[in-house]
């Protein structure tokens, strides 16, 4: 079963960084990797900190995680 996949990294202030993708559809029960160079909407590298990232799973469900970057 497809669905649409929205992920986005936020700072530590919750301020939207990046969206890495958006309704994108994604087959469920697999894995699927995406991934994120450490940059802003800007193409701007972002600064040491903690970030989170959050997966919109079509209208029905939301996962949350941390990302520590450290350069």
């Amino acid at each position: 079963d497809s669905k649409s996949i929205t992920i986005r990294i936020f700072d530590f202030g919750m301020n939207l960084v990046k969206t890495i993708i958006q309704n994108a559809n994604r087959v469920g029960g697999r894995e699927n990797t995406e991934n994120w160079n450490g940059r802003d909407e800007n193409n701007n590298i972002v600064p040491n900190g903690v970030y989170f990232f959050r997966i919109d799973y079509g209208n029905d469900d939301q996962s949350y995680g941390k990302i520590m970057v450290l350069k």
